[in-house]
């Protein structure tokens, strides 16, 4: 499988990062690879560059739909061509995106979309998602966005299939309905290898996102604390991040949604204090094999 950033920041955009936002592709020849490997980014080698285009349709999943991710998706791939979107909570810096994704669905030129058509993307997200948007919208504007979007509520643990990928979910401790992935390719799994891709959301640390990775080779978690609070918690600090990744077996971690006043080699430090494995960070733009 594939993974593209498409933007980390929180909790608005900044100039050149989008908020959180992800674009999950397999099939072909990028259903396999080496977990944690980076082929673009500022950890790839010089001249390192993503696989060669496949004559193969992929399947492609976009995680989180923050602020400024809509654009980035569509310098990878073209709208159309997304089969699903995963919203892991409504917080804004993680569905905004989603306002302007179904303008351009429903006033797409597309024969499949709109009034020209009858396509719909599934959109997994936590219940009151299509009525957040539709708010948005208007009073009357539920039947617009479920002409362009077919929306599963998450409940709880769950799993579903897109395509060539193999989604499970469960529910992460974040102050309200909120969610983490692990997402398996079906051509790359095994009865021996870990061959999925777990991740977090936003969330504190919690047994049910260590078990949702217990059988990933990679775990996306964020570090949206510097240090801990003393009151509510809903975020990872570096140190949360690493003992989740510890905990749950995996042998690479990549650190996303860091603090704002958190230097990322910083957070990397910090994180391979409480974890032994390759420890990464996602930059946006930055493409990784999972």
């Amino acid at each position: 499988m594939q993974l593209t950033v498409l933007g980390t920041a929180a909790p608005f955009p900044v100039p050149g990062n989008a908020c959180s936002g992800y674009l999950l592709r397999a099939g072909g020849s990028v259903a396999g690879g080496v977990a944690g490997s980076a082929l673009s980014g500022a950890d790839a080698p010089a001249g390192a560059a993503a696989p060669a285009a496949v004559d193969v349709r992929l399947t492609s999943l976009w995680i989180d739909a923050g602020t400024g991710t809509f654009a980035e998706l569509q310098r990878h791939l073209a709208p159309g061509d997304l089969d699903a979107i995963f919203v892991t909570h409504r917080h804004a810096d993680h569905t905004a995106d989603l306002l302007v994704a179904s303008y351009a669905y429903r006033f797409s030129t597309a024969p499949a979309f709109g009034a020209r058509g009858d396509r719909r993307i599934r959109v997994f997200g936590p219940e009151g998602l299509a009525e957040r948007l539709a708010s948005f919208l208007g009073p009357t504007a539920l039947t617009g966005v479920e002409s362009v979007f077919e929306f599963t509520e998450l409940h709880g643990w769950g799993e579903a299939p897109v395509g060539d990928l193999d989604l499970s979910w469960g529910p992460v401790s974040h102050g309200m309905p909120a969610f983490g992935l692990t997402v398996v390719g079906r051509a790359a799994a095994g009865p021996t290898t870990r061959a999925g891709f777990t991740y977090s959301g936003d969330t504190a640390p919690c047994i049910s996102l260590v078990e949702l990775a217990e059988e990933s080779a990679t775990l996306l978690c964020e570090a949206g604390y510097d240090e801990a609070p003393s009151g509510e918690y809903v975020h990872c600090t570096p140190e949360d991040a690493g003992r989740q990744a510890t905990q749950a077996g995996v042998a690479t971690l990549v650190l996303t949604h860091i603090a704002e006043n958190l230097d990322p080699a910083a957070a990397v430090d910090r994180a391979r204090s409480t974890f032994a494995g390759d420890v990464r960070v996602a930059e946006p733009g930055a493409t990784f094999l999972v």
